[in-house]
């Protein structure tokens, strides 16, 4: 099944694609109950504060696009900024309207569309995208963890009640990877090439040492400047910060929510935050609230960047010279 939506991703116009799952991902955040909270929300915010965080957050995201265009030069040597930045702002898109599995699958198939990759250099790029994110934000954790008085046992308290969804969505992922492995690896041949392949995907970073360091510096930086657009939000929730507060913010509840196996893990990203804005004295609603906008804000920058990347590729005069003669569909 998922083969086929690939294929069909494929033929289809990017554009069209953005297009098609803005459309199914306002219509599903409606159906949820998203948009409306986010009215309520910025109903009860200093709006003022708002429109300052506004540009910085657009400009974090333009940071990851340009994080993507760094692991694509480490997987395969070369990219393509405005082609990469196109397949990765769909893909978010597609994040969020597309069944759980089809997401990162189809960012591979528009990345490889545009710019030619190879399953090596497509397995890269997937694989440390998450670990440097993983990397940063483990790393923030552990701090927060250590200066945060009750913060172990109020974190242990929360992903606690969450346990027997865990068990039960981590034992269907992983029964999954197993199938999926032990069909894909049935014959000798089929081991010695994925070994090969692991062994290329691991071993990227050091095959390309700059871009790998690069890219993880654009993390760092992306994660720190989330901080400020979350501080600015709920400073204008009328909560006051500090920067245990805020590191406590970005970094454990977006991590669990990551990484966590139950579909949907904003919920549990923002019951976190509750937990986190509890243990530093303040009311945990605003702060929810401040990252129910900050969750919905993605869809007012992605479509803008979108915008711009679209003008960009369709006004310059040449792409980039390795880029496959027939690019990807306009």
């Amino acid at each position: 099944m998922h083969k086929r939506a690939i294929r069909k991703i494929g033929n289809t116009p990017t554009p069209l694609i953005f297009a098609i799952c803005i459309v199914l991902a306002g219509a599903l955040l409606w159906w949820q109950g998203s948009i409306r909270q986010i009215i309520s929300a910025i109903g009860d915010a200093d709006v003022r504060w708002l429109l300052v965080a506004a540009p910085i957050y657009v400009a974090s995201v333009w940071l990851l696009c340009l994080r993507w265009h760094l692991l694509v030069q480490m997987a395969q040597g070369w990219s393509d900024l405005p082609r990469a930045s196109e397949a990765f702002l769909t893909s978010v898109v597609i994040n969020y309207a597309a069944p759980v599995g089809l997401a990162v699958p189809s960012r591979a198939a528009l990345t490889k569309r545009a710019l030619g990759l190879d399953p090596g250099a497509t397995g890269s790029i997937a694989l440390w995208e998450i670990g440097a994110d993983v990397l940063v934000l483990g790393a923030g954790s552990v701090l927060w963890l250590l200066v945060a008085d009750g913060s172990t046992t109020a974190v242990g308290h929360e992903l606690s009640n969450s346990a027997g969804q865990y068990a039960k969505w981590g034992a269907v992922g992983l029964a999954v990877v197993v199938l999926a492995l032990v069909w894909l690896l049935r014959s000798p041949e089929q081991r010695r090439r994925f070994i090969r392949l692991a062994h290329r995907i691991l071993l990227a970073p050091k095959e390309r040492p700059r871009e790998a360091l690069l890219s993880l510096a654009v993390t760092v930086v992306y994660w720190i400047v989330q901080g400020v657009v979350l501080a600015i939000l709920v400073h204008a929730m009328h909560v006051e910060t500090t920067f245990e507060f805020v590191l406590g913010l970005t970094s454990i509840p977006i991590l669990v929510g990551m990484l966590s196996p139950i579909p949907g893990g904003a919920v549990v990203r923002e019951a976190l935050m509750y937990v986190v804005a509890r243990l530093a004295g303040v009311p945990g609603g605003p702060v929810v609230a401040a990252a129910v906008i900050y969750r919905i804000a993605l869809f007012g920058a992605i479509p803008l960047l979108y915008l711009i990347v679209r003008w960009w590729i369709s006004h310059r005069a040449h792409g980039h010279p390795n880029l496959p003669e027939t690019g990807s569909p306009a």
